[in-house]
Parts: C-alpha cells; sequence; structure tokens
C-alpha cells in the first residue's frame, strides 16, 4: 500500500522517482525499493509526507483523504486573482448547500392516530406542514402522519412521523390497498367512496402468500416536531 501512494503521489507530482530522491538527499533506488513490499522508517515516513504535503496515515492506507497541507500547498500555488476567485466558488457553492438545507415545502397530510392494536384512524380533517426540501423521495403520491405511534415496530413511539406512499397502476379508490414497508412488514390502507378509513400494520407471518401490493412505502421520516 505505501508503495502505491508513494507511485501515485510522484506520478502527480510530474517527477522521477530519482528527482524526488535527490531532492530529499536520499541514495539512487531509496524509493524505487519499496516497491518489493518495505515500509519506510518513522523518520524517512514523515520527511515523505511533509514533502508531498499529505498525512502519514495517507501514505501508509490507513486514510483515504490527503490532509489540508495538499490543499494548502496548491491553494498557496495560485496567483492572488485565482485565489479570490476560488474563495468566491467556494463561498458560491455553501451559499446554495445551506440554502438547500433551509428551504421548506408546504405539504398537505392526511393525519392518523394510533389507537392500538398496530392501527391508526383517520382525523377528519388535513393539515398543511413545512417540511424540508432535502428531505423528500423522489417520487410519492400522498404523505400521511402517525400521531402516537410509529409505523415500524422497531422505532419508538413518537408523534410526528410521515410516511410517503407511492400508488402503482391498478390503485382502486374502494378497496383494502396493502403497501410494501419491508420484507417482514405490510402496511394495509382502508379506502371507500374516495375516503380512507383506517391504517393497520401487519406482519409478514400474518401474509404467507401477501397478494399483489398496491404500491410502496416510499420513505418513513422521523421527527418530534413538525411545523
Amino acid at each position: 500500500m505505501f508503495y502505491d501512494r508513494l507511485k501515485k503521489l510522484v506520478t502527480e507530482s510530474h517527477k522521477s522517482f530519482n528527482r524526488v530522491e535527490r531532492e530529499l538527499g536520499y541514495p539512487r533506488n531509496a524509493l524505487a525499493n519499496y516497491r518489493l513490499g518495505k515500509e519506510p522508517s518513522a523518520k524517512r515516513l514523515t520527511e515523505i509526507a511533509d514533502y508531498f504535503g499529505v498525512t502519514s496515515e495517507y501514505l501508509l492506507g490507513k486514510d483515504d483523504e490527503y490532509s489540508y497541507k495538499k490543499a494548502q500547498l496548491l491553494f498557496d500555488g495560485l496567483d492572488e486573482e485565482r485565489k479570490q476567485k476560488l474563495l468566491e466558488y467556494i463561498q458560491e457553492r455553501i451559499d446554495v448547500l445551506k440554502s438547500i438545507d433551509e428551504t421548506f415545502v408546504s405539504l398537505s397530510v392526511t393525519r392518523f392516530v394510533y389507537c392500538g392494536n398496530d392501527t391508526w384512524t383517520i382525523q377528519s380533517n388535513d393539515r398543511t406542514i413545512n417540511f424540508p426540501v432535502n428531505q423528500l423521495p423522489e417520487d410519492y403520491d400522498a404523505v400521511f402522519e402517525l400521531v402516537g405511534g410509529a409505523l415500524e415496530p422497531t422505532s419508538p413511539n413518537a408523534t410526528g412521523n410521515l410516511i410517503f406512499i407511492k400508488y402503482d397502476e391498478n390503485n382502486q379508490v374502494s378497496a383494502v390497498h396493502t403497501f410494501q414497508l419491508d420484507h417482514e412488514h405490510y402496511a394495509k390502507l382502508l379506502t371507500g367512496d374516495g375516503k380512507v378509513f383506517y391504517l393497520n400494520r401487519s406482519d409478514n407471518t400474518e401474509y404467507e402468500d401477501v397478494p399483489v401490493t398496491c404500491g410502496k412505502i416510499g420513505k418513513v421520516y422521523h421527527s418530534t416536531s413538525l411545523l
């Protein structure tokens, strides 16, 4: 691993092994001989790391990231105008990422209140919440908010869990819909006349021959507070 990292750094520096050896004051082939699998002494390892501006851990394959020294060396090699442009670009990217993290969208959610036995009953009115854009799944048709209990059996009892539903093409208005939550659990949704009546979670042991599902729960979002 050491020689592979060393060879990569020598190649990226557009220098030869002999030139690096001369600049470090090492005998000829001192570095090339590490291809046989030996590792340098602690002193030489530190010298080589400092020369290339990386960490000793990187050279030994214990860390895949260059150190900040490498970035600093690259930055120092720029003229003042390019340094300023780079800093402005970095700041723009930071601002964009912050903007994404802080952007919210209004979602209309149907609330279900837990009433025991892995069952939730629907409340009469939907409500609108503010939800972070960067947490939205790629595709969904409906959003349910569970109050008083979590859909996943391994999750703590919490208010504010959202489940994002994606219907398939076989979805019917009046039916008992079965949604795949994971390999072992399913969620049933009873609807009729365009209305949802209740939500129920069931174990796979009760449904050894589960019929074709009507969709999937694309995401379960856990939060103790939703605006």
